[in-house]
């Protein structure tokens, strides 16, 4: 007979007993475990997400749909209500509450003391969790429970398992004889078994004691004791260790400890073993403060043998045990704000120039000619920016002659504005004091000093829906104080010129399709620029460079980067694009762009050399984006000397990525005025539902020869990955400006929901796989 009253015994026991279970498994019930056919019987609405690699998902079709009434509903063949308080409920007890379904032959609650018990097959559903036991006995009041023979299943994570025995207390569960897998039922892949675990929900951590991992039934690993986590506080304990081999050190191990010293604070500690070089170590600290989080890192490698006997010295005549090096490599990073003000810094240091061709690191510093040192504050107002700039350089590049060394900016104070005035009418202001200076030994030449470079203007900005006018004009004055100049006729040199220019557009657009989905726009436009010539070769520089030739630095103003260098430009540039835009989505699905610069006057001013430009024309520059449909996307540009009608450069890439995680990336780009011809194709693609490639194939086309290969393969299914890749690639190592051939093996692998081991092969996909990001899995 049915009843309908408020009951509380759902409320204090299902809760608090399915999830500390996360750290069991156990034998495979009717756990709401659905095989790939059941999965295709169910509607398309109410299908759950199910990988390709698995076989099955555990899901529960009666919580689909939002449940009709918000009351406990009790029935069961036969009821007794005691005048004591004692309720007894027998034969085919189900209590149903909005998001929980629970079954038991028979159920006992004392309503004055709060005690229960509920024996004979218990069940219990949520939308998220299966869970079965043999009895469940405890107190509503104290939270207490006592379960015999559980098993469950954990939707969202894709495990199940089960435990002789559960013991509820508060916020502690003790847990005996548990087991936990996320392998589908009847594969027995991977079982992790514990004799005693005890979970704690306050602090968020468990502990297990006398740990056996199974592998296809077979114990291959014995832990006494362990901690785990059971929710995203962090805790110390060991992480996975790193393998991998390489043709130059041969076996390289590493197993990192993590440490979490404080809410705020962490580090990881991982010892390193390579076995051609010797032993080290590798550090990482994690911070979080009210000024911003940072990481701080740290390698040590002592007594490098192959390095001293492969650069040091004469194996033939020498003890490379006396005479080898401790290497070092370091980085500090921080990123911040305070208020309006942005803090940053990027400090790196390494002991040789040889660190990043001899060995890899698994922290997170990069190969570099030049290592840079640097630190930032940067203030952003509504229309003024104020910036605070330090930086230095470490050369690690053996055949960088010393007048390219970088030069260092100690300090570099700027202020950039552009407050309205009246109305459209704008204040342009840009003001700049560098200190520039390096240690080299020059015979001429060895040029420091300050600069200060100021450039006020005035810029009218009209815009509307249909287009824009923005006229503007600019003073430039820059002034030098140098030291050690040589060839220069002064060490007080100064630099004032004006310039001008106008940016106008439209804006037009149409149906291009009957039926009004596609809509096309059509949007000319013209830049007009004017910049008063000073030839400038009686001033240093610094650091300037040209810019890229692309579409967007036809639009510039100066063609130079940096202020040692302001070109004289008298030019106009028409440009032209249009759009393709699905109007349901959107989404610009073609863009086709063009533009070129037409010359009123030679260019006289050049960062090299004393010739003139007279070319009445730029490279006829054009390009194309097309995404061929939610997954494919083409990029084509061309360059083209309209002069000596010839192509200066051309590059094509077309990629693909979609949900389930197949990328492709095919690329050529062809640089004629520079010998430059490379071809790259890069790919992590299924060829099954558990085998994937892993591939990408950097091909030099001018000199007929591999810069880098990589290749390898991928096995998944629903509880365990397996990635062996090899790569191969071509670098210079000896400062003698030969391309050496290097090789390295790394092996991955992954239990799922438990961890893994290899965690560089991420990485090296991150780099070479356009797309990819661990985080996707």
């Amino acid at each position: 007979m049915p009843l309908r009253r408020p009951f509380a015994l759902m409320t204090l026991t299902v809760s608090a007993l399915l999830h500390p279970a996360t750290g069991l498994a156990g034998d495979d019930q009717d756990l709401n475990w659905l095989d790939r056919a059941q999965w295709q019987q169910l509607p398309q609405a109410q299908r759950p997400d199910l990988p390709p690699w698995c076989p099955g998902v555990w899901y529960n079709p009666a919580f689909s749909s939002p449940p009709a009434s918000s009351d406990t509903v009790i029935t069961a063949a036969e009821s007794e209500l005691q005048e004591s308080g004692l309720m007894a409920l027998s034969g085919d007890v189900e209590i149903r509450q909005p998001g929980r379904i629970l079954r038991a032959g028979r159920a006992t609650v004392d309503q004055a003391s709060g005690d229960f018990l509920l024996e004979d097959g218990i069940r219990v559903e949520t939308p998220t969790v299966t869970f079965q036991a043999q009895s469940l006995a405890g107190n509503t009041r104290t939270g207490a429970a006592d379960l015999l023979r559980a098993r469950y299943a954990l939707f969202d994570m894709h495990a199940h398992g089960g435990a002789s025995a559960i013991e509820q207390r508060g916020a502690v569960t003790r847990i005996e004889d548990g087991s936990y897998t996320t392998c589908p039922p009847g594969d027995s892949a991977w079982l992790l078994q514990a004799d005693d675990i005890e979970l704690d929900r306050d602090s968020g951590w468990g502990e297990a004691r006398d740990v056996v991992l199974r592998v296809r039934k077979v114990p291959v690993a014995y832990i006494p004791w362990i901690t785990f986590p059971i929710d995203d506080r962090r805790k110390t304990g060991l992480l996975f260790p790193t393998i991998g081999s390489s043709s130059e050190g041969g076996v390289d191990f590493s197993q990192p400890l993590y440490l979490n010293l404080h809410p705020q604070f962490d580090l990881t500690l991982a010892p390193r073993h390579i076995h051609g070089r010797g032993n080290g170590l590798e550090t990482e600290a994690r911070y979080l403060t009210g000024l911003g989080e940072g990481e701080i890192s740290y390698g040590y490698l002592a007594n490098d043998r192959a390095f001293a006997r492969d650069r040091l010295v004469d194996t033939t005549t020498a003890d490379t045990t006396e005479t080898a090096p401790d290497r070092e490599v370091g980085r500090w990073r921080h990123d911040g704000q305070l208020q309006r003000w942005a803090l940053d810094a990027d400090v790196n240091y390494v002991s040789d120039d040889y660190y990043f061709k001899d060995l890899d690191t698994g922290l997170d510093i990069a190969a570099q000619t030049n290592l840079v040192r640097s630190g930032r504050a940067e203030y952003f107002g509504r229309d003024w920016r104020a910036l605070v700039f330090g930086q230095s350089w470490q050369t690690i590049d053996p055949t960088l002659a010393e007048e390219d060394y970088p030069y260092r900016r100690l300090p570099q104070l700027a202020l950039e504005g552009d407050p309205a005035l009246a109305g459209p009418l704008h204040l342009l202001w840009l003001s700049d004091f560098t200190r520039y200076s390096r240690n080299v030994d020059l015979a001429l030449d060895d040029i420091t000093g300050d600069r200060a470079h100021v450039a006020p203007g005035l810029a009218l900005r009209l815009k509307n829906d249909w287009g824009y006018f923005n006229p503007a004009a600019r003073y430039y004055y820059t002034h030098y104080d140098l030291d050690g100049v040589d060839t220069l006729p002064d060490d007080t040199p100064s630099r004032s010129l004006s310039g001008a220019s106008l940016d106008t557009g439209l804006f037009l657009e149409r149906a291009a399709s009957r039926d009004g989905r596609w809509l096309q726009t059509l949007e000319p436009r013209l830049f007009v620029n004017y910049m008063e010539t000073e030839l400038q070769q009686d001033l240093p520089d610094f650091g300037s460079a040209e810019v890229n030739r692309s579409y967007e630095a036809l639009f510039r103003e100066n063609r130079f980067l940096g202020y040692d260098r302001i070109a004289d430009d008298h030019s106009i540039t028409p440009g032209l694009t249009t759009r393709f835009i699905d109007s349901d989505s959107g989404v610009e699905v073609v863009r086709l762009r063009t533009a070129q610069r037409q010359y009123l006057q030679d260019r006289h001013v050049q960062i090299d050399g004393d010739f003139v430009d007279e070319s009445p024309r730029s490279p006829l520059i054009t390009d194309a984006l097309v995404r061929l449909n939610n997954h494919w996307d083409l990029f084509i540009e061309n360059q083209w000397n309209s002069e000596d009608n010839q192509r200066l450069q051309n590059q094509v890439r077309i990629s693909y990525a979609d949900a389930a995680r197949r990328y492709l990336h095919a690329g050529y780009i062809e640089q004629l005025d520079q010998q430059t011809k490379q071809a790259e194709l890069a790919g992590y693609l299924p060829v099954s539902s558990h085998w994937r490639l892993i591939g990408r194939w950097l091909y030099d086309v001018e000199n007929e020869r591999s810069l880098e290969t990589i290749a390898g393969v991928e096995y998944r299914d629903c509880c365990w990955r397996l990635r062996m890749v090899n790569q191969r690639d071509l670098a210079e190592r000896d400062g003698d400006n030969d391309l050496e051939a290097e090789s390295r093996f790394l092996v991955q692998i992954q239990l799922i929901g438990l961890g893994g081991f290899g965690g560089t092969v991420d990485s090296l996909l991150e780099r070479s796989i356009p797309g990819y990001r661990r985080d996707n899995d």
